[in-house]
This record gives structure tokens, sequence and C-alpha cells, in this order.
């Protein structure tokens, strides 16, 4: 007679196993996503600073100044933008700043510093006057 051998089911080394490299992958993942995270949000704080900036150059046209720090955005938001910019993490709208008539700032704090590791308080990345 022939003797059937019948094995249902996984060892629990199989299953340990199995379990294992699925949390590896998870965490892998899981790091990944979260790097890109960071930089698509620095993407667009930089796409912002740089509408911005295209929107100031078009009013110092009109103008022939850059408009100061309490005016800037009762010029620009009806007629050069939409609306001011926001940070797409915290909500806080971009800091300008009208340095001289002719001189300006604005101003975002970009998350991904790349290999410098030294932020400034509310200002690491800027966008000055051409």
């Amino acid at each position: 007679m022939k003797r059937i051998n019948k094995k249902n089911g996984f060892t629990l080394f199989e299953l340990l196993v199995s379990i294992s490299i699925i949390a590896v992958m998870t965490a892998i993942a899981v790091i990944s996503f979260g790097g890109i995270s960071k930089k698509s949000r620095d993407a667009r704080r930089m796409a912002d600073l740089e509408k911005i900036r295209i929107s100031l150059e078009a009013a110092r046209q009109v103008g022939n100044t850059y408009p100061t720090t309490s005016t800037v955005q009762t010029i620009l938001v009806p007629t050069y933008l939409q609306q001011w910019p926001k940070d797409p993490k915290t909500g806080l709208i971009y800091t300008y700043t009208g340095l001289t008539t002719n001189t300006y700032q604005v101003c975002a704090v970009v998350e991904d510093l790349g290999s410098t590791n030294n932020p400034v308080a509310n200002c690491n990345y800027k966008v000055v006057n051409p």
C-alpha cells in the first residue's frame, strides 16, 4: 500500500518569514513616500514664489516701483494673482518684504534642505528681485 503524506497549511517558520518580508517592504515604501511628499511640497512652494515674482515684475512695469509690505496683497491679488498663495503644509501665506521701492524678497520654509542642515527661521528659501 502506498502511504500518502498529506500536509495542509504552512509551518510557523514559513509564516514568520513571509510576514517579516511584507513588513520590511512596507517600511521601505512608507519611508520613500515621506521623502516624495516633502519634495512635492517644496516644488509647490518654489512655483508659488516664482508666480509671486512674476506678478511683482508685472506690477513694477505699470507703477515703476515694487509694492510695499503693507500694500502688496491689495495691489497684486485682484489684478495679477487670483489669490495670494499659501504654504501647502501649514496653510500660512508666504512672507513678502518690500525692502525699498526697488528691492524685495519673498520667503518660504522648505522641508528638504538637501545637503545643508542650517535652516533659517521662517526663511530658508527666498526669491529676490533680479
